[in-house]
């Protein structure tokens, strides 16, 4: 029998996204173990759909395409990113970004069903709001944290308190959190991060041949982006 992209797309991801709460590494032992797959993971991914729903499959990339350096931001909707993105990105931005010196790609990460099924809503977003739209999204730590605490079926309630402005109706937000081709977009972007930094931690950055899974400090940021800047890459 012949398996539908949609299908295998949805496989892939209940195999390395099985559990609400379990990080993807432990998720990915629990796939290996055949573990089954906890039923509200199964409750959830039974509303997924298949509809040819348009959606924004480029990466957000700032700065200028011939910048020095090149450097990648994996993204994830907790707690450390919300530090990351909110205290010391702003400054490094400036400097580096706008300064003509780095080219940031930013990639996004879900840690739980909770958030990829954000980061697919967020997909339906024009494309020129969807870095605007990652960052509220971590503005307010509580606003994370409320969702992943909430049932997998709610976490619509709450991504829509986000993406209401962004002129997303309520229907289709949730139909594009839920489906199956934006799902497998946003999990070929998880695989990519895993294999090639081999990092299953949001926020990474990654600048030159320096990996700094969840940066210490700013200090630490701009040291290995002036290395980078010295060596050429």
């Amino acid at each position: 029998m012949k398996i539908s992209r949609a299908s295998r797309l949805r496989t892939a991801a209940l195999a390395l996204l099985a559990g609400a709460w379990m990080p993807l590494a432990a998720a990915q032992e629990a796939a290996k173990d055949e573990a089954p797959v906890p039923p509200d993971v199964l409750e959830l991914t039974a509303t997924f759909n298949d509809e040819a729903i348009p959606f924004n499959d480029k990466l957000i990339t700032l700065g200028k395409a011939d910048a020095p350096v090149s450097a990648v931001l994996v993204f994830g909707l907790s707690g450390d990113t919300t530090y990351l993105v909110n205290r010391w990105l702003p400054d490094i931005v400036a400097k580096y970004v706008d300064g003509g010196k780095m080219k940031l790609t930013v990639i996004e990460f879900p840690l739980t069903w909770h958030d990829m099924q954000a980061l697919a809503g967020f997909r339906c977003v024009a494309p020129e709001k969807h870095w605007e739209l990652l960052q509220e999204s971590v503005k307010y730590p509580q606003s994370a944290w409320n969702m992943k605490k909430d049932g997998l079926l709610n976490t619509p309630d709450h991504v829509w308190r986000i993406m209401k402005s962004y002129g997303v109706p309520r229907d289709k937000a949730e139909k594009c959190m839920r489906n199956n081709a934006i799902v497998g977009h946003i999990e070929a972007q998880r695989q990519i991060v895993t294999d090639t930094w081999k990092t299953l931690v949001a926020p990474t950055f990654i600048v030159g041949g320096t990996i700094l899974v969840n940066p210490s400090s700013p200090g630490a940021m701009e040291e290995a982006i002036e290395a980078a800047l010295k060596g050429g890459k």
